[in-house]
C-alpha cells in the first residue's frame, strides 16, 4: 500500500508538472523577462538575476525551480538576452536554455514598443530508479523517454514611463511529443502557453509609489489562470507586494535594493486542495544591475521604475 501511494503521489506531481510546462513563479514582478522575451534590453541597464523556488513544502518530491537570466541593450533599439532554467519534480526534470532577440520602436517621445523573439532547447528527463511499483516492468514506467526538444516563443511589449503592457506566446510549435506515453499516441503535449501582463506605476508623495497590476495565462487545453497583483515602495528602495492567484494561492512579497544589487522574497500560502498537504512555497531572488545606458540624461535607478524589482527596475 506504500509503494502504491508514493507511486501515485509521484504520478500526480509529474502530471501537475506537465500541465504547467513553464515553470511557476511569484518574481515575475520583478523580472518580467521571465514571461516575456521582448522585455530583453528594454531596461536602463543590464540585469543578471537568479532565483530558487521551493514549492508545497511537506510534500516529498515537490517542485523545485532554478532561474539564471540576463539582457542587455545593443544600441538604441536592441536587445539580447539569455534565460538557463532547471525544473525538477519527483522523478522529473526539465532542464533548459531560452535564448532571446527583441528590436523597440519609439511610439511616443515617453513610450516605446518592443518586438521579442526566442529560441529554446529543453531537455525533458525522468529517472526511472525513482519511480516504485509494485509490478515489475510497468509499462507506465518502461515506456517514460528521454527528450531534447527545440521550440520557439515570441512578445510583444508596450512601456512608458510609469505603464507596461506585454503579450507572449510560448510553445509555438506545439512540438508532438507526449512524454507520458503508455500504449496510445497522444500529440500536442506540449500546448501553446499565452501570457497577457499589465501594469501602471502611481505616485503618491515623494517618496510612495503603488503599482497594481495584473497578469492572464491560458493554454490550449482550456486552462486559464489570472493574477492580481498590488505592490508598494517606499523610496525606490523598499517594497512590500501582495498577489492574489486564482484557485491557486496568495502570494506575499517583499524586498530592498542595495546599491545595484535586489534582493527579494515571495511566500505562496495554498487556497487549492492540496494546501492541506503543504505549509506553503517560498521563493528567493537576486539581481545585480550590470552596464547603465551613459545616454538617458536620467538617474538611471528612476528610470522606468514601474517595471523594476522593487520600483527600481530588474
Amino acid at each position: 500500500m506504500k509503494r502504491i501511494f508514493i507511486t501515485s503521489i509521484c504520478l500526480l506531481i509529474i502530471l501537475t508538472y506537465k500541465s504547467q510546462q513553464n515553470s511557476m513563479t511569484s518574481q515575475y514582478l520583478f523580472n518580467d523577462f521571465a514571461i516575456n522575451p521582448a522585455v530583453a534590453g528594454t531596461k536602463s541597464y543590464s540585469p543578471l538575476s537568479i532565483s530558487f523556488r521551493r514549492q508545497w513544502v511537506g510534500i516529498d518530491e515537490a517542485p523545485v525551480t532554478q532561474n539564471l537570466m540576463y539582457h542587455t541593450f545593443l544600441g538604441d533599439n536592441t536587445g539580447i538576452g539569455a534565460h538557463v532554467f532547471n525544473d525538477a519534480s519527483g522523478p522529473s526534470r526539465r532542464t533548459g536554455i531560452n535564448s532571446a532577440f527583441a528590436y523597440n520602436i519609439k511610439t511616443s517621445k515617453r513610450t516605446k514598443l518592443s518586438f521579442g523573439i526566442s529560441g529554446s532547447l529543453t531537455q525533458f528527463s525522468i529517472d526511472r530508479d525513482r519511480l516504485i511499483t509494485d509490478v515489475p516492468g510497468d509499462v507506465a514506467v518502461g515506456n517514460l523517454s528521454n527528450q531534447l526538444i527545440g521550440d520557439c516563443n515570441f512578445g510583444l511589449y508596450w512601456s512608458g514611463d510609469r505603464h507596461f503592457v506585454g503579450f507572449s506566446g510560448y510553445n509555438l510549435f506545439e512540438n508532438k511529443t507526449d512524454l507520458l506515453a503508455l500504449t496510445t499516441p497522444i500529440l500536442n503535449t506540449l500546448d501553446r502557453v499565452f501570457y497577457i501582463h499589465g501594469g501602471y506605476n502611481f505616485k503618491i508623495g515623494a517618496i510612495f509609489e503603488l503599482q497594481p497590476s495584473m497578469i492572464i495565462r491560458t493554454m490550449n487545453n482550456s486552462l486559464i489562470q489570472m493574477d492580481g497583483n498590488l505592490k508598494f515602495t517606499v523610496k525606490n528602495a523598499y517594497s512590500l507586494g501582495l498577489s492574489y492567484r486564482n484557485k491557486d494561492a496568495v502570494s506575499f512579497i517583499g524586498g530592498v535594493n542595495i546599491g545595484t544589487a535586489t534582493i527579494g522574497y515571495s511566500y505562496d500560502v495554498g487556497i487549492s486542495k492540496i494546501k492541506t498537504y503543504n505549509s506553503g512555497t517560498h521563493e528567493i531572488f537576486l539581481s545585480y544591475k550590470l552596464k547603465k545606458d551613459n545616454q538617458s540624461k536620467t538617474p538611471w535607478k528612476n528610470r522606468n521604475r514601474v517595471y523594476s524589482s522593487f520600483s527600481s527596475e530588474n
